[in-house]
């Protein structure tokens, strides 16, 4: 098992692809925090590993409130002695409807709402596991940014733009977490079949994307988890600062 008792935060790990990675995880001897603000999806995922005889906890988190974030470093800090690996998955994107369309056309108030929640609740989590991980002198940090960031996607400026966010922020914490042992990288999924609910316009918008890439077939889920459970693994130890791009070949850089 690659992650043996390693105590393991995942942000929004109660839907889609976060729920991958946390049942990627658990089966991997991880020992896996399900940090969700959908309390009852957080709890189904913890009761969904625990039957399969994983480790795991869920806890009601909003990645936007530093208290609600800093109570949840404590809390496990408490119940498991250590934070080895923080995987911050909580965005805006599937789980609620984003308009589309140019920069002009999207209003301030949800320009505001992606920045407090993609960009900002990637710092607030790092704001509070870093002391934690400095005292320990290792530790794992993986953020998860998007492939608009390269495509440039014209239709979701605010969404785009959040996700940028999360590849600088990654390179400077690699920067200065090096001398304490801490890895800080960046994984990139590709446009993904995360949603519970699959309708016919889903199903297309999926469809599209796949038709560029070398790989053409439809991302799903576990498309993604491997890449994750290595750099969460020793197998990255000497590996920081680093974007990997997991989308079956549609990006080449």
């Amino acid at each position: 098992m690659r992650l043996k008792d390693k105590v393991t935060i995942i942000t929004g790990a109660g839907h889609g692809i976060g729920r991958a990675y946390a049942r990627r995880f658990a089966g991997e001897g991880a020992a896996v925090v399900i940090a969700e603000i959908d309390a009852p999806a957080g709890k189904a995922v913890e009761e969904e590993i625990r039957r399969g005889e994983g480790s795991a906890w869920s806890r009601p988190t909003d990645v936007t409130d530093f208290g609600s974030v800093q109570g949840l470093v404590e809390e496990t800090v408490r119940r498991y002695g250590r934070i080895d690996v923080l995987l911050n998955n909580a965005a805006i994107y599937v789980t609620r409807p984003l308009t589309k369309g140019n920069l002009e056309d999207i209003s301030i108030e949800e320009w505001d709402q992606l920045m407090e929640v993609n960009p900002k609740g990637v710092f607030l989590c790092c704001k509070a596991v870093i002391p934690i991980m400095k005292k320990q002198r290792s530790g794992k940090i993986i953020n998860v940014a998007s492939g608009t960031f390269f495509h440039g996607t014209g239709n979701m400026p605010h969404y785009t733009t959040s996700k940028g966010g999360v590849v600088a922020m990654t390179r400077v914490l690699a920067k200065q977490l090096g001398d304490w042992n801490i890895n800080v990288n960046c994984l990139t999924p590709g446009s993904t079949m995360s949603e519970e609910v699959i309708t016919d316009q889903v199903r297309a918008r999926r469809d599209e994307s796949s038709r560029q890439r070398a790989f053409k077939r439809i991302e799903v889920p576990e498309d993604i988890t491997g890449t994750a459970l290595f750099l969460a693994s020793s197998d990255s130890d000497f590996m920081t600062g680093q974007l990997l791009v997991v989308d079956g070949g549609g990006i080449f850089h």
